[in-house]
C-alpha cells in the first residue's frame, strides 16, 4: 500500500484512504459514521486543541451545562450512550466505594440484578438461540445479570409491552435488584413510566433511561429527569449532532459523583470510555445548539423532505407501495419513507439495499424489522440535491 500524502488527507482523507463516501438515508446510525456535525460545534473543538485543561474541572463544567438543561443535578460526558449506560449501571452498583469499584465486574464474586424487559431471540450459524441484547449489552458489561419480564415475541422481537404487575413481581421475586434498564421510546399500550418509577423506587432499585436516539422531540432532554428517573444516557452522535465518539450523562448527584469515579480520567471500569478534551467541549456545544433550536421548525423540515422523497418515487413499476410512516415504528417523531418492493418481481428488500450500495452514488438505507420486503429510507439529514439523488436511482433500479 501507498500511503496517503498529508496533503491528500486534509483534501479528502476518505479519497485519500480509498473509503467510499455515502448518501446516508439511514440518519444517524452509527455504522454510517453517525451524524454531521454543525459548524459552530467544529469550531468549538478546533479552539478546545489549543490549550491544556484539568479534565475534572471541564467535566464539572460540562456537567452544570446539562443539568441547566436536562434538570438534572448533574452531568457528565463519556465516549457514547453505551459507554453512559456501563459507567451508570456500574455507579449503581458500588456507589463512591473504591474497594467495590476496582471489583467489578463482579462485586464479591456476584452478578447484580436488573430487571428489563424481555430482549430479543437470535439464532447462531449452528441454530443455537442466544439473547440479542443489543445496547443493554453495555449494562450487562457493568456487572449485572438481567431479570426479564415479557412475554416471548413469536418472531424473536424483543417485548413491547409489560404491566405493573409483571414488574413487581420481578421485584418480589429478587429482592436483591438493585435497577431498572428502560429504553425511552415505548409504544403508547405499555406500562407508564411513572409507573416503572414508583416501582423500581418502592424497592430500593434505581432507574436507568437508554435515551440514546430519543431526540426529537426536544422535551425528551428533560422529561425523563422530571418524571424521577434517577439517571438519564442520550447519544452525542445521533440527534444531538455532536461528535459521535460522545455521550451525555444526566442524573442525581449521589451517581454522577460514582460515575466520575467510574470514569476517565479516573480508573475504574469506565477508564475505556475516556472522551478527549475536545469531544467534550464538542458536545457542550452542540448540545446548546441543538437545545436552542425551534422544536416544531424542525420537524417541518423533516416532513417537508420525507414528502418531496416521496413524491419523487411515486407509480414506480417493480413497487407495490410506497408510503410515509410517521411517528416511526418505535412510536418516535421521526417520519420516513417505506418502499414495498412487488414480491411478484422475485425481489426483496435486502436486493433493493444491496443495489442502492453497491451504486454511484452510493446510497445507504435500512430495512424494516419485520417485513422482508420494505425499505425504510430516512433523509432527514440529507440535503435537496442529495434527496434528487435517491430519487434518481430508485427509478432507475425500480422503474
Amino acid at each position: 500500500m501507498t500511503l496517503p500524502s498529508l496533503e491528500q488527507l486534509e483534501q479528502d482523507p476518505y479519497a485519500a484512504l480509498g473509503v467510499r463516501k455515502f448518501i446516508n438515508a439511514t440518519c444517524h446510525h452509527t455504522v454510517m459514521g453517525g451524524t454531521l456535525i454543525p459548524d459552530t460545534t467544529l469550531k468549538a473543538m478546533r479552539t478546545a486543541a489549543n490549550d491544556f485543561v484539568d479534565l475534572k474541572e471541564l467535566q464539572k463544567a460540562a456537567g452544570k451545562v446539562i443539568s441547566e438543561i436536562t434538570h438534572a443535578d448533574d452531568g457528565y460526558i463519556v465516549s457514547g450512550c453505551a459507554a453512559g449506560l456501563m459507567v451508570s449501571a456500574a455507579a449503581i452498583i458500588t456507589g463512591t466505594d473504591e474497594a467495590l469499584i476496582e471489583q467489578l465486574p463482579y462485586v464479591q464474586g456476584g452478578q447484580v440484578p436488573c430487571v428489563a424487559k424481555r430482549f430479543a431471540r437470535a439464532e447462531n450459524y449452528k441454530g443455537d438461540e442466544y439473547v440479542n441484547h443489543g445496547y443493554a449489552m453495555a449494562v450487562k458489561t457493568a456487572g449485572v445479570k438481567f431479570v426479564e419480564i415479557g412475554e416471548p415475541d413469536p418472531d424473536g422481537r424483543p417485548t413491547k409491552v409489560v404491566s405493573v404487575e409483571e414488574y413487581n413481581q420481578a421485584f418480589i421475586d429478587n429482592p436483591d435488584a438493585k435497577m431498572v434498564y428502560w429504553v425511552g421510546y415505548a409504544p403508547p399500550e405499555d406500562i407508564a413510566l411513572e409507573d416503572v418509577v414508583d416501582i423500581a423506587h418502592a424497592h430500593g432499585a434505581r432507574v436507568i433511561i437508554d435515551a440514546s436516539n430519543c431526540l426529537p422531540p426536544r422535551e425528551n432532554l428533560y422529561r425523563f429527569i422530571d418524571i424521577g428517573a434517577d439517571v438519564v444516557c442520550f447519544s452525542g452522535g445521533k440527534g444531538i449532532q455532536g461528535p459521535q465518539g460522545s455521550g451525555i450523562i444526566a442524573g442525581d448527584q449521589d451517581l454522577i459523583d460514582a460515575i466520575a469515579m467510574q470514569s476517565a480520567p479516573s480508573h475504574g471500569i469506565g477508564r475505556v470510555a475516556k472522551v478527549s478534551k475536545e469531544e467534550v467541549v464538542g458536545q457542550v456545544a452542540s448540545f446548546i445548539w441543538w437545545a436552542n433550536q425551534d422544536d416544531e421548525e424542525r420537524l417541518t423540515e423533516h416532513h417537508r423532505k420525507t414528502a418531496m422523497l416521496h413524491t419523487g418515487i411515486a407509480d414506480l413499476p417493480m413497487v407495490a407501495d410506497t408510503y410515509i410512516e410517521f411517528p416511526d415504528e418505535d412510536n418516535r417523531p421521526m417520519p420516513n419513507v417505506h418502499v414495498k418492493v412487488d414480491p411478484a418481481t422475485g425481489k426483496d428488500a435486502q436486493w433493493l439495499i444491496d443495489q442502492l450500495r453497491n451504486g454511484t452514488p452510493a446510497i445507504a438505507t435500512t430495512g424494516h424489522a419485520t417485513n422482508p420486503q420494505i425499505v425504510k429510507i430516512d433523509v432527514r439529514i440529507c440535503e435537496e440535491q442529495e434527496i434528487a439523488e435517491i430519487s434518481r436511482r430508485l427509478s432507475e433500479i425500480l422503474g
